[in-house]
């Protein structure tokens, strides 16, 4: 009897050490390295803690972090798997590998080029680090590479047990955003985000004047065009309700105007530049562009609707 209960305890501890806390999704969401390896966190539960950094390349903290994150790679990388994943936006992999280049980053690097990954993890704004236990239990979740993410890679490299913190974000549910493009008119909706006009300014010049003058242009057209529903999707990234009063403010916009707080939109359009205008016919794509002043062929297009 007292084998028997021994055997029951040491299982039990054995299931207990081993279970994560996250959901199955974040288990098991593929991650596309740029070295063409597809990784899940569900491959690293038992054998090492594993820390996620997302950034972009026109995000200013996210490039001032870049010497404490290869720090971290090179102080820890034995023993936490690191992870380098850009969001995808505004970013290309020439970006990507400019950055790895200027800083000698040397850690795993993704690109998340579907937004899956980010939508899974509940990004909502660079920096965003995410460090798991060997377990895969949610440790640390936080926008700055500060004292406290710098204790908890020491403590998760030293095995030395690491308090959880909730992993209730990963469940969270926002309300889907659903954009009416099946109806009798055809829809244009222009996505775009609050800040790009202003925060590219400084890292992407040439961006930050295509988002000022591409909102320009898309109000000339939906005031010229009343046949097409017009509709404006803003990004849930540094984004709420304010933001969004207020930019609408800025370029009198008059049309329905909305944040996608589910972010469900962005990723089911596969929206990866801000702007990006996409054309509807008959509940079917027909036509997008990220450049309205200089797209030649929008005018024409809307036109024949």
């Amino acid at each position: 009897m007292l084998r028997l209960k021994l055997m029951f305890a040491t299982l039990t501890f054995t299931s207990f050490t081993t279970m994560a806390d996250v959901p199955d999704k974040i288990l098991n969401t593929p991650i596309a390295l740029l070295n063409g390896n597809t990784i899940t966190l569900e491959e690293y539960r038992d054998k090492k803690p594993v820390y996620l950094k997302f950034w972009a390349s026109w995000c200013q903290p996210c490039i001032k972090e870049m010497p404490h994150f290869q720090e971290s790679q090179e102080e820890y990388g034995d023993q936490i798997k690191i992870i380098s994943i850009n969001i995808g936006i505004n970013d290309t992999v020439e970006d990507i590998n400019k950055v790895a280049q200027e800083y000698e980053l040397t850690m795993a690097s993704a690109y998340d080029t579907d937004g899956e990954v980010a939508q899974a993890f509940q990004f909502i704004g660079t920096p965003y680090h995410l460090l798991f236990d060997k377990n895969i239990n949610l440790v640390h979740r936080g926008h700055k590479a500060d004292e406290s993410l710098d204790k908890k890679l020491h403590l998760l490299a030293n095995q030395s047990e690491t308090e959880h913190v909730s992993h209730a974000v990963f469940s969270k549910k926002e309300q889907t955003l659903d954009l009416p493009i099946y109806t009798k008119k055809p829809t244009a909706i222009y996505f775009t985000s609050t800040w790009c006009d202003w925060y590219l300014k400084e890292t992407r010049p040439e961006a930050s004047e295509n988002c000022s003058r591409s909102q320009v242009e898309f109000n000339k057209l939906a005031s010229k065009y009343n046949s097409v529903n017009w509709m404006l999707v803003v990004s849930r990234l540094w984004t709420v309700q304010s933001d969004l009063d207020d930019y609408i403010k800025k370029y009198d916009i008059r049309i329905t105007s909305l944040i996608d707080t589910s972010n469900t939109a962005f990723v089911k359009y596969n929206i990866k530049n801000y702007p990006t205008l996409v054309v509807f016919k008959n509940g079917e794509e027909v036509h997008r562009t990220s450049d309205l002043v200089r797209d030649m062929r929008l005018a024409n297009i809307i036109e024949s609707l």
